[in-house]
């Protein structure tokens, strides 16, 4: 077995050399590194779909839903298992392979995954690598005006959900669940009656502190948020809580610390890894190759 750094403390690469095998990882060793690395990543141990799952349970087993998710992702196993997604979009047809900025996940909801397992079914011919950062590293390198703005100022994710797509969102025809899901995850809700459309706001701060390792930490969706608006959409906005939009100056220095510590993963069929969602952001970079395929796993507590 090698054990390779990352990038300094963050991060850790364990390959699988001739003769090793997934049974010789030790979980509670695995557990001691990623709270100090943030990600673990791991090369040539080549498991099949069973095994990975049954590798991932042994680190937690409250696995969740993508319901109440910012998009709709497609059910790897609908009906016999909800929480195993690709991490394609599916709208009903061929998936898009346009890139995406470094996020958190579902950090526009109160119940989100504390770990993520991603997992390589089919790599991409080339590009489509996914890509990770240390939102501790990119919070140290803010500018102290920057830190300040984001340490006074809570975020506001404003979203509207026309009739048909909040049914999709919400995995529900009844109108009065999805409010209470919503509601749930600390969403304020507003009900357009006249257009059975829902209108949701929600409150989280643009920094945290990590769950292992005291880490302050840069983590939340302003780079997918304001992407989405610069391309033209006006459905899901991210204000401060007062209303007041991102400083552009903001968005600009937290993309140019990104570029500057951003690592991506070039993927290979059975490569799969674990990330501190309370620390680690990630991303995509664009790719052609439609048959792509990353599993997720979203794990939303673990007793560790």
């Amino acid at each position: 077995m090698q054990y390779k750094n990352i990038r300094g403390d963050f991060g850790k690469e364990i390959i699988c050399e001739s003769g090793d095998s997934m049974s010789d990882l030790v979980p509670e060793d695995l557990i001691d590194m990623f709270k100090t690395s943030g990600v673990l990543l791991f090369r040539n141990f080549k498991p099949d779909l069973e095994q990975f799952n049954s590798f991932a349970a042994r680190f937690g087993t409250d696995f969740m839903s993508y319901k109440g998710g910012g998009y709709i992702r497609r059910k790897v196993n609908e009906g016999v298992d909800e929480t195993l997604l690709s991490v394609n979009y599916d709208h009903g047809r061929e998936q898009d392979t346009f890139g995406l900025p470094l996020h958190g996940e579902m950090y526009y909801v109160n119940h989100r995954p504390v770990s993520l397992w991603f997992y390589c079914k089919t790599p991409a011919a080339s590009e489509g690598e996914t890509t990770i950062c240390d939102g501790s590293e990119l919070y140290n390198e803010l500018s102290d005006e920057h830190k300040q703005l984001l340490n006074e100022k809570r975020l506001k994710y404003i979203r509207s959900y026309a009739d048909g797509e909040w049914q999709k969102i919400y995995e529900t025809e009844d109108r009065d669940e999805a409010v209470r899901f919503a509601e749930y995850n600390g969403l304020s809700v507003v009900v357009d009656n006249e257009n059975n459309a829902l209108n949701t706001e929600y409150i989280q701060p643009g920094v945290i502190t990590s769950r292992w390792g005291g880490h302050k930490v840069y983590i939340n969706n302003i780079l997918t948020v304001q992407w989405q608006e610069d391309m033209g959409r006006k459905t899901s906005v991210v204000r401060f809580e007062d209303g007041e939009p991102i400083p552009r100056s903001l968005i600009d220095e937290v993309v140019a610390i990104q570029q500057r510590i951003i690592v991506p993963i070039a993927w290979k069929a059975g490569d799969f890894t674990y990330i501190d969602n309370t620390r680690t952001l990630h991303g995509r970079r664009a790719f052609s190759d439609k048959n792509r395929d990353v599993y997720l796993r979203m794990v939303q507590s673990v007793d560790y």
